[in-house]
């Protein structure tokens, strides 16, 4: 029997946009659903979301929005020198999620690796570590795949001397891919850049998806897996301009970085 697995990733708390995809995915026989991380941050629904994601029975996986929530904003210096409206955005939804949908975000590994038809795949938010984030790995542009055989190792922070030394020794209770290197898997599945890219590393192959809730379109995206290898992707309708108009309307820290990503095309 093939296997179907659902791929979300960087929902960003756009509820309306989960909606739709789940929906969607209704007849499709999927086996299982997994958010590759983002789920939550910037947008003004994460206890809502993060409840349909409990209700669905979405296997999340920590990417740097979890982060901001299981570490706390302070782990990462760089929130409160260069960016504080998305500092003030982690602690704003940390508050609005109740005890289980915090205990569902902490809970969430940062990797998740499957064994279909004998290939390996690890599931990730980025194949460089967000949490080590304070350190500056986010230098990769989408275009130098090489960038990600820079591995976050213990070696690796002692070289980079990161501000606050404490955070390593928290990020590796749960290493990204098991503290294993890309090249130990046949394919690398990741998010965080809100954009689709594939590249070619050795033999590896590294698919960078596009974003659920915040795509440079006004529809909502997933993908399914079939059988480890076929990638397929879907664009779903969603009630897109009432995201907007709630983004207008409510009162939340950063709303203006959540309305340039979900509003692409307005802008």
């Amino acid at each position: 029997m093939k296997k179907k697995i659902a791929l979300i990733t960087d929902v960003h708390a756009n509820v309306e946009a989960l909606q739709a995809v789940l929906l969607d995915m209704k007849d499709k026989n999927i086996d299982t659903i997994y958010s590759l991380g983002d789920i939550i941050g910037l947008g003004y629904a994460p206890s809502e979301t993060i409840r349909l994601a409990i209700d669905n029975n979405i296997i999340n996986i920590q990417g740097n929005a979890e982060a901001y929530v299981t570490m706390g904003p302070d782990m990462f210096p760089y929130l409160k020198r260069n960016n504080i409206e998305r500092y003030n955005n982690a602690i704003w939804t940390s508050e609005q999620l109740s005890a289980e949908e915090l205990d569902y975000i902490n809970n969430s590994p940062v990797s998740v690796e499957l064994v279909i038809n004998g290939k390996k795949i690890g599931l990730c938010h980025f194949p460089l570590d967000v949490r080590y984030d304070f350190i500056g790995v986010w230098k990769y542009d989408g275009k130098n795949p090489e960038e990600f055989l820079k591995r976050n190792t213990s070696d690796d922070i002692e070289k980079y001397k990161p501000e606050l030394y404490e955070n390593v020794k928290i990020a590796d209770k749960n290493p990204l891919l098991f503290g294993k290197n890309i090249f130990d898997f046949d394919r690398i599945i990741y998010g965080h850049y809100h954009f689709e890219r594939n590249h070619i590393l050795g033999n590896v192959i590294l698919d960078s998806l596009n974003g659920t809730g915040v795509a440079i379109t006004d529809k909502a995206i997933y993908y399914i897996l079939e059988n480890g290898a076929k990638l397929i992707k879907y664009e779903v309708p969603y009630d897109y301009e009432k995201v907007f108009r709630e983004t207008e309307e409510k009162d939340f820290p950063n709303k203006d970085t959540f309305k340039k990503v979900i509003s692409w095309r307005k802008l």
